[in-house]
């Protein structure tokens, strides 16, 4: 089968016609028109002008579009042939791209099995259960160019990493909040970051329950104050009411 693709496009003769003898004498007589100044009694004049001007404007308009109709009709009829053939090679090209989709996710889906296997080897000698394949998963690894060999001791440092690194976490005095936070995003340093200041915020609430609890005990706390006041009957009474309410002893000076 050729495939080759062979177009002759001879050049379209050219229209012949009397251009420039119709610039020639439109370029006098348009000068002219254009220094002419009609009056009411000349209106009749203006129109014929006018109507002589439009008359050849449109002769001229209408034969253009003509011969571009006449000029276009083997480029379309090409046009048309083309674009049948171009359907022709994407009907057969997209049955073979299917074919070779289907193989290329095969091949990944054959691979993806094998990381898993290597994964789960790998992660069984480490005591890591938060560092799951999902979060340290690297798409380079589907490349064919990358073998499982690459891929498995890759596994092994990113292991070995964070193991080193919830060491250095243990001894902080804010290792509960790092390491919260580590088992999230398997980033020592955002670890530091986020531990440290979440380990303080904790701090600054605690402190202030605590001294919220000294304020209450403080109120809390019973003394003897001494005073004389001044009162009627009627203001006796309800300062002793109000005082047994409110479990305050009253005694006389």
């Amino acid at each position: 089968m050729n495939f080759e693709l062979k177009v002759q496009a001879p050049q379209n003769a050219p229209v012949i016609w009397n251009y420039e003898e119709l610039k020639a004498n439109l370029t006098t007589a348009l000068a002219d028109y254009q220094n002419r100044v009609y009056s009411e009694d000349t209106i009749a004049e203006a129109k014929e002008d006018s109507a002589k001007l439009n008359k050849l404007k449109k002769a001229i308009s209408d034969e253009r579009i003509s011969r571009k109709k006449e000029y276009m009709k083997p480029f379309e009829t090409f046009e048309d042939q083309a674009k049948e053939l171009c359907e022709l090679i994407d009907e057969a090209a997209s049955g073979i791209k299917s074919q070779l989709d289907a193989f290329e996710q095969k091949r990944i889906d054959e691979k993806t099995k094998r990381i898993e296997a290597l994964y789960a080897d790998i992660i069984s000698n480490y005591d890591l259960p938060f560092m799951t394949l999902e979060k340290i998963f690297n798409d380079k690894w589907y490349n064919k160019g990358t073998s499982e060999k690459a891929i498995a001791k890759e596994i092994t440092e990113k292991c070995e990493r964070a193991v080193k690194d919830i060491e250095v976490i243990k001894r902080l005095p804010y290792a509960f909040e790092a390491e919260s936070v580590y088992k999230k995003t398997l980033d020592l340093n955002t670890a530091l970051e986020e531990g440290e200041s979440m380990a303080k915020v904790i701090k600054a609430k605690s402190e202030a329950k605590a001294e919220e609890v000294k304020a209450t005990a403080k109120d809390s706390e019973i003394f003897e104050i001494s005073f004389k006041a001044k009162m009627t009957v009627e203001q006796a009474k309800a300062l002793s009411l109000f005082c047994k309410v409110n479990g305050i002893k009253l005694e006389r000076l």
